[in-house]
């Protein structure tokens, strides 16, 4: 074969084999790093800049180099190395994350530590596969200098787009991250076998089977720990020791989230998607499940169908579909996967036949949808994700609206752990602007008597088109006529009555008119949660927003009331406070 059009041909397998490269190793750096807008930019950010530096360094050199295609070759041979090596840096990446997590305090200096970190990581494998750009053009291009530039620029996207979309769809799915890696940096290495063979077969005989050696070696021996990347990274919530101690139960890489099931130490199960944990058998989890999933049948007993986004742990689509009919829309299949960990909470929902379940985009089913609802659930996803950040749009509190019945109701889960005051502000006047009627409630309060005393952290908000009535007697009703089944479960988690599930309720949005006037509304173009929960997630302070909240209720005490169950009719008498 003509060396040129080998060299071309080898340049689009190259093109393949750096985007299998970054789409897996993103996965790794995002369970250290976190799955935010600022991680993604950094990612790229470091991977172009070390092609850039790559290029710019051997521009200088270029033509003093005598056998291009051999220089080529060795490039390639470094980088297929390198990309085996990375399954062992990748162990490191914990370790040093703890390093400079001293300075996550400051965000700017802590988001450059990380852009430092990625870039130091990804230098060797960027800056190679930059330097053989200018390469390939000096050797390829003749008199026709345009069209040979724009032979090698093509034949090189070409390949990048059959690695990244191979990357995402087939390989991680089908072989997983580690395998996936193996195989670019396979291609890397047969690239470099092939064109040595043609253009130095002493140096071929010479430095192949040492290379294929130490590749075997490198990938015998190279993984990343996972476990080590739960305990360490951006998203560990548990105590190290507790998330090490166990033992990993579920592990799958799927198309759209690294799915990951591990038992807690003494006793529990935490569910993991990206690192982050999504769900588990801790109290605060279950309550937050218990209520998303009871709350609306509390107060609107009458409420038959349900629709669910977002599958978790189960516990919320199985706690209902006890007694009710559930949708539940979910888009990794590997989480439905998961599930069969936690049968014990969600009454294995996936057998249950009130229970349906579709797996596709949330957004993208509501948009196709005709179906109406008489609640509407999305499970509890942090607004910092960057695959979660489109629900927390006004776009999508309407989309949600127009698929709810007359009198249906919209829960919405609010972790206020992640956002200050004029986060919580812009987020609830943005609820509020396509709700008008808002009922909320804490998913615990510090006076209760549990056996560990428990702060106020997240917010739970009941939206509706039409005024929501809140009559204690009714709801002590709809409490009381709970199977004793789920009144046990809600036992379990310190709430054996009606009255100490009131004792949760925060505030309306007839007490609240005023509060957010001057907040920014979050849009589809402008996802303000998206950057700016990235950026205080590390600095949990929900007091902060608990306390402004109080604080205005207390100035602004027009319809600042408490309970009363002698009112036999509609809602609450209205007890104001001089």
């Amino acid at each position: 074969m003509n060396l040129r059009k080998l060299i071309l041909i080898a340049f689009v397998f190259s093109g393949a084999a750096a985007l299998i490269y970054e789409v897996t190793w993103t996965r790794p750096l995002q369970f250290v790093l976190g799955s935010t807008i600022y991680t993604t930019s950094i990612i790229f950010a470091a991977f172009m800049a070390g092609l850039s530096l790559g290029s710019i360094i051997i521009s200088k050199f270029v033509d003093k180099i005598k056998n291009l295609p051999r220089a080529y070759a060795l490039m390639e041979l470094s980088i297929g190395i390198y990309g085996a090596l990375l399954l062992l840096i990748f162990n490191l990446l914990p370790r040093l994350y703890r390093f400079i997590f001293t300075l996550h305090e400051n965000f700017y200096l802590f988001e450059l530590s990380q852009f430092l970190l990625t870039f130091l990581v990804l230098l060797i494998p960027t800056t190679l596969m930059g330097a053989t750009f200018p390469i390939i053009v000096k050797f390829y291009t003749k008199e026709k200098i345009g069209k040979g530039i724009g032979e090698i620029y093509s034949a090189n996207n070409i390949g990048a787009i059959i690695g990244s979309f191979s990357a995402g769809f087939l390989l991680i799915p089908l072989l997983g991250i580690k395998a996936s890696i193996i195989l670019a940096a396979i291609i890397n290495i047969v690239i470099a076998i092939f064109i040595l063979f043609v253009v130095s077969k002493n140096l071929f005989k010479k430095l192949i089977p040492i290379v294929v050696v130490l590749f075997l070696i490198l990938i015998y021996t190279g993984n990343y720990d996972i476990d080590e990347i739960h305990t360490s990274g951006f998203s560990a919530r548990f105590p190290k020791e507790v998330i090490k101690a166990g033992e990993t139960l579920y592990y799958k890489e799927g198309i759209h989230a690294t799915v990951t099931v591990k038992e807690l130490v003494p006793r529990g199960l935490a569910l993991f998607i990206n690192g982050k944990g999504q769900g588990s058998t801790v109290v605060t989890d279950l309550r937050v499940n218990f209520l998303l999933a009871y709350l609306p049948l509390v107060l609107k007993q009458e409420s038959e169908k349900i629709l669910v986004l977002g599958l978790g742990t189960g516990t919320t689509s199985g706690q209902i579909a006890q007694i009710k009919n559930v949708t539940t829309i979910e888009i990794e299949p590997a989480v439905v996967d998961a599930t069969k960990h936690f049968l014990f909470m969600n009454l294995n929902v996936l057998k249950n036949p009130n229970h349906n379940l579709i797996i596709a985009d949330g957004r993208n089913y509501l948009m196709k949808s005709k179906e109406n609802y008489d609640v509407i659930i999305p499970e509890p996803c942090d607004p910092w994700q960057s695959f979660s950040s489109a629900l927390y749009s006004k776009e999508f509190f309407e989309l949600g609206k127009k698929h709810l019945s007359e009198e249906g109701i919209y829960i919405q889960w609010v972790p206020i752990y992640e956002l200050d005051i004029e986060d919580f502000k812009s987020f609830y006047k943005t609820f509020n602007s396509v709700f008008p009627h808002v009922v909320a409630f804490v998913n615990i309060k510090e006076d209760e008597e549990l056996l560990v005393k428990l702060r106020t952290s997240e917010i739970i908000l009941i939206g509706s088109k039409e005024k929501i009535k809140l009559d204690e007697e009714k709801i002590k009703k709809n409490f009381d006529s709970l199977p004793l089944t789920i009144k046990n479960y809600f036992a379990d988690i310190g709430i054996d009555s009606s009255e100490k599930l009131l004792h949760l309720f925060f505030f309306t949005s007839e007490q609240m008119e005023g509060y957010a006037d001057d907040a920014e509304l979050i849009t589809d173009d402008k996802p303000k949660l998206e950057f700016s929960t990235a950026q205080k997630v590390r600095l949990q302070n929900p007091e902060e927003v608990t306390q402004d909240i109080e604080n205005f209720l207390e100035k602004n005490p027009r319809e600042s009331f408490d309970l009363s169950s002698n009112n036999m009719n509609a809602g609450y008498v209205l007890e104001v406070k001089k």
